[in-house]
């Protein structure tokens, strides 16, 4: 009789491990960590310097207020040294943990504008002049993904 009551534990103590252990297995073992967004910037000729110096002004000021306000995490600039036909002279790259709700979205631009005290039509025009010496490739949209431990 104790082996039966002790085979009746073991068997119920299994059946109440069973979920847990399949839950455990069921896990990717990936996990998102951040969002990156990079955009591949191609240059005229002899444009490099005058976009160079725009990164280091303008943009820079930008991109380090939106640091400092929480809405990214980081930025950087990278140079693509040997491009080839077509691909980007450099991308620029932010790093962020979470996207806006529309409202908020709303709200940051307006206090940016602020900020750069700019005006939208200005911002527009600016970028229009910028086309000059840079053309934005696209953007891509990626997740860095770390080991889920």
């Amino acid at each position: 009789m104790k082996s039966l009551t002790k085979a009746v534990l073991a068997a119920g103590a299994l059946l109440v491990a069973m979920p847990q252990a399949a839950v455990a297995q069921d896990q990717y073992p990936l996990k998102g960590a951040e969002w990156i967004e990079v955009t591949g910037i191609s240059l005229e000729d002899g444009g490099g310097l005058q976009y160079a110096n725009w990164l280091a002004g303008e943009w820079r000021k930008r991109m380090d207020y939106a640091v400092s306000q929480g809405w990214i995490e980081s930025y950087e600039i990278w140079s693509n040294t040997h491009a080839r036909q077509g691909e980007p002279d450099m991308w620029l790259l932010t790093r962020f943990d979470d996207f806006e709700s529309n409202e908020e979205f709303e709200a940051r631009n307006k206090q940016m504008r602020a900020f750069m005290q700019r005006n939208i039509q200005q911002l527009q025009a600016e970028s229009g002049d910028r086309a000059k010496y840079r053309t934005v490739l696209g953007d891509v949209l990626i997740k860095r993904l770390v080991w889920r431990d």
